[in-house]
Order: structure tokens, then C-alpha cells, then sequence
């Protein structure tokens, strides 16, 4: 049978999944990897270690499907967005990728805004401009910083232009990861000439754009010449893999937590979120975008509980000791600064109310209902701004299987939860792109749902505790106002 292989480069691993003809996942295979901080406000990826792995787990699924009687028909990809990566006329990368929490070019977004203008920069790009997270401000701080590197540099991409290099010779990015370069016009799908003129990039040293779905050829001879199709950022993969249609939401939850809206018209796009276009060409990604929730239980988990000898389970066990409120604690979920919706890359994290009786249960409480709030102040701009006040959303990824978390959120934000069985979402939407560039499955904006009712468990918010947590978020909310000017002072 034939197999198509998708890879999802997430913040944390990487996954490789083959699909065959009938929309069935086969297996995946997958390896972690980590983010490096050489420097405070530093984030950085070793791009030569995730291409060997990648080529690694590559070459492991091609041998499998074909010792399962298959052959492989073509490959596609998705990555974490966004990344900003320097590379010579060969695909060498000159720099280590420099990862959307990296904080290093705040300077470099002020004089973007001064320069060319907050209202162009919407019109144009439908998004505002912040340190790392559009990765033109990076750019320039390499211009500025390292002048001989910059003056190297022979094509400025993201991880996804490296891989589809390595892969195949040709340096190119997708309509959706270019949607968070700052540079990019995402209504005409094309690199923005005035920004770039006003900034003084040239548009030589960057990829060509590319539709999600577009054959790029064969890899090479590692790869035996298997076709390379174009896929997409990992969020908007999710989104093709669940069917999101218009006027529709999910909630993705990794190391960062999202709330995503679909929708076809770009104007009425709202800069607290990041925009972006959907794989699916006339439709717009609107993500309402937490950094750091997942990354905050991680970093619990290692810190406080792992030396403990506790397992992941403790993560829905231990809440148990602990009670709505998390006994007066509260945390702020800004652990590297934070995106939707304050948009502070000086916020942190931040525990108020400790007390002598306060445990570690209250902790892990208070973590899972600040991230919570967190949410619940993105969705209340979702039904404001977009108007769509839904009873339930579907929600994948590795946090969206927390039971205890899962609860918590729907109280917070009284919404019915579908959690999906499926949450290699990315990866999934990824082969769907490669199947369906390949005449396996039907045409991108005539994908059905295939993983339609395909839910692992619903959760449903409790009256009473909805009500509760409404008289603790109306605290909440006031707590990062407090906070902010102090944050702004230790961390500029």
C-alpha cells in the first residue's frame, strides 16, 4: 500500500508518522531534543542536531513501511513557528537558530515601529511587531550585532528553509510560517517590498514562497528520490487535521497554549492574537497565544517533583490535596515573558499569596488555574472581537490529556472540552497535505474531517465551581497590572 511520511518539528521533539491511503496513521516514531539559553533572554536550537535526527527518523519509517510490504509516495513537513536561521549559498547554517521566546532584539521591534509604522505594519502584515516572535527583529539585531555574519548571509529562512533545503536544494517558506517574519503580506501572499525597502532587507536573501501543498521535487539519494511536498506551521497543520471550517476554535496545548480561530475575513484580524494564513488559501489562522503554560508544569515538575522519584501521574494526583483557590495562591503563567494577551516580553512568572501553610499541591493548583485565566482572558477577546461565543472546542496535545488541568480550564472558562485521541495533530495535517498533493485525498480546501468524533474524553464544567472561579479571575486579572512596572524594572 502506499504511504505518504509527515515530520512535525515541535519545541520539544520531533515526530515522524506514515499514513496510508485510507487517512490511517500507521505509527510514529519520535525523539526529543531541547532548547539551549547560551545567555539570559538567549533561546537557541542546534539545527545541525534536529537534521540529524530528523534524517535518522526518516530513514527508520522509510525502512519499516517498505518491510511492511509499502512503498512510500512522498514526504511532507511541519515545525514549530517561528525560527529565524542564516545560512551560505550550500544550506550551512551560519548561526544557531534563534527560537520565537528569544527576547534578545527589543530594540530592534521599537525601531521597526518607529520606522515603519504601527498602522502600515497592520495593513500590511495584519500583526504587530515583537522581539523574537516575528523574526525580522532578530534579523536586525544580527545586522547590528554581528555585521560580518549578516554580510554572509546568502539566505535568511526558518527551520522549516532549512530541512526543505536539506531535503531537497531549494530554499523556500510556506504562505503560513511567513506569515510571523513581520515582512510578509499575508492577503496577497507575497514578501512585503515596502517593509523590506524601509528596513533595508533585500529581497535576495529571502526564500521563495511557497503554497502548502506544492511538490518541491525528490529528496535526495539518502531518501532513494521520494517527492517533497511543502506542509506547514505545526498549528495550522492541527487545524487542517481537525477540519476547522470558519467561525470556528480549537485549543492546541504543548509547551505554549492556544486558542485558534479560523476565519475568511482578514480584516477583521485582532493584533492581541498572531495571524497568520491557513494552509487552505483564502482563509486566515488567528491564534490567541500563551508562551509558557505547558512549560510552567514542566518546569514544576522537574524542579519540584521529579527528584521525588514521582512519575507524570503525580501531575493529576496531587491537585487532589489542594482545593478551588489553590488556598489563596495565585500564579502569573509568564515564565519567558508572554504573548496573548498582554504582550509584555519582560513579564514573569509570579506566585502571590504564600503563606506558612501553603503546599505543594497549592502550587501545581495555582499553576493550572493562572494558565487557566490566562485562557479565559483570550477567549473573552475571541467573543468580543470575533463574535463567537461556542459551548464546546476540540483541544489535542500532550497537555490536553490533564484531566485535573482539563477541568479546571473548562469551569474557568464554563466551555465543554473535547479532548481528541488523536494529538499528533500536526503531523497528521502534514500527511493529509502530502496525500492530498499526491491525488491520495481530496484537495486541501475540500478535505473532509477525518478525525471526526474521534474524541477521548468530554469534560463538562460544573455550575458551582464556574461561579467560583469567576470571583477569583475577576482577582486575577488585576494582578499582572500590579506587577508590570516592577517587571519592567528587573528585566530591562
Amino acid at each position: 500500500m502506499s504511504h505518504v511520511i509527515g515530520i512535525d518539528i515541535g519545541s520539544s521533539s520531533i515526530k515522524v508518522a506514515a499514513m496510508d491511503e485510507k487517512a490511517t496513521l500507521s505509527f510514529v516514531l519520535s525523539e526529543g531534543y531541547f532548547f539551549t539559553y547560551p545567555e539570559k533572554n538567549y533561546i537557541e536550537i542546534s539545527l545541525n542536531e534536529v537534521w540529524e535526527k530528523v534524517k535518522s527518523l526518516l530513514a527508520k519509517a522509510i525502512d519499516r513501511v517498505r518491510k511492511e510490504g509499502g512503498m512510500v509516495a512522498g514526504i511532507s513537513l511541519s515545525t514549530f513557528c517561528n525560527s529565524t536561521v542564516m545560512m551560505n549559498e550550500e544550506g550551512i547554517p551560519l548561526y544557531p537558530g534563534i527560537v520565537y521566546m528569544d527576547q534578545r532584539s527589543e530594540s530592534q521591534a521599537h525601531w521597526i515601529k518607529e520606522t515603519v509604522g504601527v498602522d502600515h505594519l497592520y495593513k500590511v502584515t495584519k500583526n504587530r511587531i515583537e522581539p523574537g516572535m516575528f523574526s525580522i527583529t532578530t534579523l536586525l539585531w544580527l545586522k547590528e550585532n554581528k555585521p560580518d555574519l549578516y554580510e554572509a548571509i546568502y539566505m535568511w529562512g526558518n527551520l522549516s528553509t532549512f530541512i526543505y533545503h536539506k531535503l531537497t536544494g531549494e530554499f523556500v517558506m510556506d504562505w503560513t510560517q511567513a506569515s510571523f517574519t513581520g515582512i510578509f503580506d499575508i492577503t496577497e501572499y507575497e514578501w512585503s517590498e515596502s517593509i523590506c525597502s524601509a528596513l533595508g532587507i533585500p529581497l535576495s536573501i529571502l526564500p521563495e514562497i511557497a503554497a502548502p501543498g506544492e511538490n518541491l521535487g525528490v529528496a535526495n539519494a539518502l531518501l532513494d528520490d521520494i517527492p517533497v511536498i511543502v506542509g506547514g506551521a505545526d498549528t495550522a497543520c492541527s487545524a487542517l487535521a481537525l477540519g476547522l471550517e470558519n467561525n470556528e476554535v480549537f485549543e492546541s496545548v504543548g509547551t505554549s497554549n492556544v486558542l485558534t480561530v479560523c476565519t475568511d475575513s482578514p480584516e477583521i484580524l485582532d493584533t492581541r492574537f498572531l495571524n497568520r494564513c491557513h494552509v487552505v488559501k483564502g482563509s486566515w489562522l488567528s491564534h490567541g497565544a500563551m508562551s509558557t503554560p505547558g512549560a510552567s508544569i514542566r518546569w514544576f515538575y522537574d524542579t519540584f517533583l521529579k527528584s521525588d522519584e514521582e512519575d507524570s501521574s503525580v501531575l493529576e494526583d496531587l491537585p487532589g490535596q489542594s482545593d478551588i483557590g489553590a488556598n489563596g495562591l495565585f500564579f502569573l503563567p509568564y515564565m519567558q515573558g508572554e504573548r496573548s494577551p498582554i504582550w509584555d516580553p519582560n513579564a514573569r512568572g509570579a506566585y502571590v499569596g504564600m503563606h506558612l501553610n501553603t503546599s505543594k499541591a497549592d502550587f501545581l493548583q495555582a499553576i493550572f488555574e493562572g494558565c487557566a485565566f490566562g485562557l479565559r482572558q483570550i477567549q473573552e477577546i475571541i467573543e468580543e472581537k470575533y463574535q463567537l461565543k461556542c459551548e464546546s472546542y476540540q483541544s489535542i496535545g500532550g497537555g490536553a490529556q490533564n484531566k485535573v488541568w482539563v477541568q479546571i480550564k473548562s469551569n474557568v472558562l464554563n466551555k465543554n472540552i473535547e479532548t481528541m485521541e488523536v494529538n499528533e495533530a500536526a503531523v497528521y495535517g502534514t500527511c493529509l497535505i502530502a496525500g492530498s498533493s499526491l491525488g491520495h485525498f481530496p484537495p486541501l480546501s475540500e478535505m473532509p474531517t477525518f478525525l471526526k468524533n474521534k474524541v477521548l474524553f468530554m469534560t463538562y464544567p460544573s455550575e458551582k465551581e464556574v461561579e467560583q472561579y469567576a470571583q477569583l479571575y475577576e482577582i486575577f486579572v488585576n494582578l499582572y497590572p500590579s506587577l508590570k512596572g516592577h517587571f519592567r524594572k528587573v528585566n530591562t
